[in-house]
Parts: structure tokens; C-alpha cells; sequence
């Protein structure tokens, strides 16, 4: 086994992952939050919350979502929107339940990946038309989502950035 080998098994597949969608991700927003993770990323377990400072990417704020996990039965709790997908929705979500917020939640491909992330740990992309009732006039979204685990393999916070239509 070359060095190099060596090097890659050490990696968490989560950051394995990650680097595999920056040849991906074309939005700014999603690219700024995902070199982000990836640079504060430890590279043999999850990153914890406390390896997020939104001081340190102030640009892409408003459009972030910060998700808690729930587990038994599992739930996710909107712990922070940005300002451009509270626009989106023309509600604040924050606080509340997206099982709660959300009239076809177990349709919405958001809802899918955030419980993938969850469950295997590793990052997810997505480009495409949204299910959920958005505010917005807009042909597509595209996203990436990000797993945070305080003892760094169950994932219990997903943090994720969010384009419409590419502004």
C-alpha cells in the first residue's frame, strides 16, 4: 500500500464525500459552505457545531438552514433560516418541526437526503425542481447538506446551503 493509500483510509468517508462534490457544486453559496466544512473538517470523524462559526462566512448567511436531529422518532427542528429561505417560504421557520412546517414533508427530496445524512454520515447534493410550496418564482434549487455530530459519528445537527435558481 502506497503512502498515498494510506493517507485516503484515514480520511472519514464523510470528508472523502465532501471533496467529491466540490468538482460538483457550481453556486457560490453551496461552494463557500462546503470548502468551509471541509477545511474545519476533522479528518478522521464528524465535525461538532463548535467547528462552525458563521463569523467566518458571513456572505453565505442568509442563505443557510441549521437542523437539529431528533431521534426516537426521529424529527428534524429548524434551528436557524436565512434570510433568503424565510423570502423563499414568506414564513420563519425557525423553531419549528419540518414534519410540522410542511403539508407533503415525506415527498419533499429535502426531507429524504436530511434523513440519509443523518443515518450514513456523509454530505448530499441536490439539483433540481423543489416539491415544497416555495414563495419564489424560480426553475430550480440546488443544495448541499452537511453533517455535524458532537461525538463525531452520529450526526445531530445538518447544516446546509441553498440556491434558487441560481442568484
Amino acid at each position: 500500500m502506497s503512502n498515498k493509500d494510506a493517507e485516503i483510509d484515514e480520511l472519514h468517508k464523510s470528508y472523502v464525500k465532501g471533496k467529491e462534490l466540490l468538482s460538483t457544486i457550481t453556486q457560490w453559496q453551496l461552494r463557500e459552505l462546503l470548502e468551509y466544512w471541509l477545511e474545519k473538517h476533522p479528518k478522521n470523524r464528524l465535525p461538532k457545531r463548535a467547528d462552525f462559526d458563521p463569523i467566518d462566512i458571513p456572505k453565505t448567511l442568509p442563505y443557510i438552514v441549521m437542523m437539529n436531529v431528533e431521534r426516537n422518532p426521529f424529527r428534524l427542528k429548524f434551528r436557524l433560516v436565512g434570510t433568503v429561505i424565510t423570502n423563499a417560504f414568506n414564513r420563519e421557520l425557525t423553531g419549528l418541526y419540518f414534519d410540522e412546517s410542511f403539508d407533503n414533508y415525506l415527498e419533499a427530496e429535502g426531507y429524504t437526503q436530511r434523513k440519509e445524512v443523518a443515518e450514513d454520515g456523509e454530505p448530499k447534493y441536490f439539483f433540481g425542481k423543489g416539491k415544497l410550496k416555495y414563495d419564489l418564482d424560480f426553475t430550480s434549487i440546488e443544495w448541499v447538506l452537511l453533517p455535524y455530530a458532537e461525538d463525531g459519528e452520529n450526526v445531530d445537527l445538518i447544516i446546509a446551503a441553498l440556491s434558487y435558481g441560481g442568484e
